[in-house]
């Protein structure tokens, strides 16, 4: 059962991203045009898709971060090697 819901939770998770990522650009567009406000809207709608969506993928972007960091660290001291 965990399997699938940890799947489920990743699906959600990259699917709000990508709502809010074409959401945001949407906005963008819609505001060059001159409709501030329904561009604004927008914004909004692709914020409050974002967060919960980083919220999910909250544990894959620690690791994610984690590894980065490793890998950064071990470059280094190997440059002062």
């Amino acid at each position: 059962m965990t399997p699938l819901l940890t799947k489920l939770r990743k699906i959600t998770g990259w699917t709000l991203i990508i709502v809010s990522t074409i959401l945001m650009f949407i906005s963008i567009f819609i505001a060059t045009t001159g409709e501030l406000l329904k561009g604004g809207g927008i914004y909004v709608a692709s914020q409050l898709t974002w967060y919960p969506g980083l919220a999910l993928l909250g544990p894959e972007i620690i690791q994610k971060s984690k590894d980065i960091w490793n890998n950064f660290t071990q470059r280094v001291k190997s440059f002062f090697k």
